[in-house]
């Protein structure tokens, strides 16, 4: 089948779902499923309903896993972003989540689809002080509704922890005899946790966050969450913005001249303007994302198989590690 011809069989498959679900036969889409752009992992939809209930008469998002997934990502995702909203951040949230594969071939869940556009949209000088603003204002959450939540989805806290992301990249990396220098700098350097750990995004940067203009009104992509000293997520932050996004945005209208270093001092002042943070690990931190974007370079993900991208993540292991790596041909 075509293109077309997939989207109408989807969009028969989830109104029926829906029709059965809400026990409306009489419901029908007001306006039809159409492709979202952006998404690494899922497929994601925008639609409308007509004769739904209140709660679902706005704009909504269908967001499909592919089947290989399980059910697991889809509970994670919509328990963090349930859980999220109604500590009041602004995040999707969900009203329904089916984790019967057989429907639309993977687990699904239905949200709100939020307003605005992406934050690199922004003008320069306003982007780095929201990114730094909304991401102070997630790390002031108290995570313990967070935590009850998921383990009430029988997700235990070692799942998410930051050791237990260090385990995820340790197994990986392991496979990779040409980090192994790396491997064991963050091994001996590893830091203790802070007593208390913050609700960390895990990949927080413009492209994760929408922006009507005036306002952040919502934060893409919840699968990395993790709690974890606020360092972790800003030294992420930090590397994504002053060494993805930099280049990303070269194809992007005005970014031409722009001073990401400078951008980043920026970023960092916002945050620090509505909380502390103790950089002693920040270092640290831009070292494991830097090693974290090889691996899945290595791995097959695109973005970080682009050459200067590959270059500047050596660079930055070299100044704060001092150590040379060199990615072979074969995985880079």
């Amino acid at each position: 089948m075509n293109n077309v011809q997939d989207l109408q069989a989807l969009s028969g498959r989830f109104l029926s779902y829906l029709r059965a679900r809400l026990g409306i036969p009489e419901l029908d889409f007001a306006t039809p499923l159409s492709r979202l752009e952006g998404g690494y992992e899922t497929s994601t939809y925008r639609f409308r309903l007509g004769g739904a209930p209140p709660e679902l008469a706005g704009p909504l998002v269908l967001r499909l896993y592919p089947e290989f997934y399980g059910t697991g990502s889809a509970i994670w995702e919509s328990t963090v972003q349930n859980s999220l909203a109604k500590a009041k951040y602004p995040v999707a949230r969900v009203h329904l989540l089916c984790t019967e594969l057989s429907i639309l071939g993977g687990a699904f869940f239905v949200m709100d689809h939020l307003p605005g556009r992406s934050l690199a949209t922004a003008p320069h000088e306003d982007m780095p002080g929201l990114l730094g603003q909304t991401q102070a204002q997630l790390h002031n959450i108290d995570p313990s509704p967070l935590i009850k939540a998921l383990a009430g989805k029988g997700i235990h806290e070692q799942d998410y922890s930051l050791a237990g992301r260090f385990d995820w990249l340790c197994q990986r990396a392991d496979k990779l005899p040409w980090l192994r220098q790396a491997m064991t700098w963050l091994r001996r350097n590893d830091p203790s946790g802070p007593e208390t750990p913050a609700i960390c995004h895990g990949d927080f940067h413009p492209l994760n966050v929408l922006y009507d203009g005036h306002r952040v009104t919502g934060i893409l992509d919840w699968g990395g969450l993790t709690l974890a000293d606020p360092a972790y997520d800003v030294g992420y932050t930090l590397v994504l913005l002053t060494i993805a996004f930099k280049h990303v945005a070269v194809s992007m209208e005005g970014f031409s001249s722009v001073d990401f270093d400078r951008m980043a001092d920026r970023y960092l002042a916002a945050y620090r303007a509505h909380r502390d943070l103790d950089s002693a690990n920040l270092d640290y931190y831009r070292v494991r994302r830097c090693v974290r974007a090889l691996v899945e370079g290595a791995e097959g993900q695109e973005i970080w198989q682009h050459p200067l991208i590959v270059r500047d993540l050596l660079a930055c292991i070299h100044q704060l590690a001092g150590i040379q790596l060199t990615v072979p041909l074969t995985d880079s």
